[in-house]
């Protein structure tokens, strides 16, 4: 998986340049999502990838699926994947575009994993504490996992705030066994 990210950013970072500095960031944005989920339907992906289809093919297919989302700039990316045989990056390419996005809109995306389904009001205010604590809009999306006993796990990129129980007692359980 970190390969294919490795492989995907390049790409990515291309796009969402050329989209930002053009002012079309979401219409790429959606753009790529249909493109992402053309390439991960099975029947599609297994024509796509005939061994006689060529690229300029290849870009004919996605010239339909895209339909009146279909731009110059949006073909040449197309192409330039379908020539390099990326196509299959483009789920990738599209999660590191979509993470790019939400860094210049200053917008962090936080996993919140509860013991218990949270009420709105529960939710409202973790989401303005996040808000503060990280200074900047949050795109919240939260499960359930009663594995946790009580609490929550809170994930935004790389920081983990877990304030579960079963942390809690692993943490005490090596602590007593120390």
């Amino acid at each position: 998986m970190a390969e294919l990210l490795t492989l995907a950013r390049p790409y990515a970072k291309a796009a969402f340049s050329y989209a930002a500095e053009q002012g079309v960031t979401d219409n790429w944005s959606n753009a790529l999502q249909m493109l992402s989920a053309a390439v991960q339907d099975e029947a599609f992906s297994a024509y796509l990838n005939r061994p006689e289809i060529t690229p300029e093919g290849q870009l004919k297919l996605f010239t339909h699926v895209l339909g009146e989302a279909q731009s110059e700039s949006l073909s040449k990316f197309i192409l330039l994947l379908a020539e390099n045989d990326r196509l299959s990056l483009l789920p990738q390419v599209l999660s590191e575009y979509e993470e790019l996005k939400s860094r210049l809109n200053k917008i962090v995306d936080i996993t919140i994993e509860s013991a218990f389904p949270l009420t709105a009001v529960q939710e409202q205010l973790l989401t303005k504490a996040l808000e503060t604590r990280f200074n900047s809009g949050v795109k919240v999306s939260v499960s359930v996992n009663p594995a946790l006993i009580a609490g929550v796990v809170i994930r935004a990129g790389d920081q983990v705030i877990d304030d579960s129980a079963l942390s809690k007692l692993e943490k005490m359980r090596t602590r007593l066994l120390a």
